[in-house]
């Protein structure tokens, strides 16, 4: 309860958590990164069902009421060194609020233990969106990884949080944590580190 101007105000805050979304729910939600993200950013559906059989996580950000408010799609390395937050989407009911800034909150504690996390930002720095997405990340502790980097064949940023691998060993990194959805062969059709 807050006093303000004399009067009384009750204002109650929704807490979130993460759980691990399955198979059914990565079909689900599916349509959402459909039209969340460009068929040139987003991998197929098989291809999200594949990585989450070799290791990847599909992310649901849920309120206490277990309302589905959110999700992320992680990529992992075998050894669980490195992940790379590929797809996040916070569902437009809730936007505005500081759930994004929760959920990445909640993902930086759910991948505390691994050495560096990593995210794209695609079509950056041309889009203005790109570019407020990128200071957004930045100020949830995500810094420039300065790589040259393609997702699609088009330029994009790679930020880092944590421990980065050294430079001559990024390529490799991106390959691992790619690896649960694309082979070394076809991953070059998707991302590109110019290290």
């Amino acid at each position: 309860m807050r006093s303000c101007t004399g009067r009384r105000h009750s204002r109650r805050i929704k807490m979130y958590e993460i759980k691990r979304g399955g198979h059914a729910d990565m079909k689900r939600i599916y349509p959402m990164m459909e039209f969340d993200f460009k068929d040139w950013e987003r991998p197929s559906l098989a291809d999200c069902q594949i990585g989450m059989i070799r290791g990847a996580e599909l992310l649901l950000l849920k309120d206490e009421a277990g309302l589905e408010a959110g999700y992320a799609y992680m990529l992992r390395d075998a050894a669980r060194r490195y992940a790379l937050l590929g797809w996040l989407s916070v569902y437009p009911t809730v936007r505005g609020n500081g759930v994004g800034g929760e959920f990445l909150e909640l993902i930086k504690a759910w991948y505390e233990r691994y050495e560096c996390v990593f995210i794209e930002v695609t079509e950056y720095p041309e889009l203005e969106k790109a570019r407020k997405l990128a200071d957004f990340y930045r100020r949830h502790g995500w810094k420039d990884s300065s790589v040259d980097y393609e997702i699609g064949g088009r330029e994009t940023l790679l930020l880092q949080r944590g421990d980065p691998p050294l430079r001559a060993d990024l390529r490799g990194v991106i390959e691992a944590v790619y690896a649960p959805m694309y082979s070394p062969a076809r991953l070059p059709k998707y991302v590109r580190v110019m290290a």
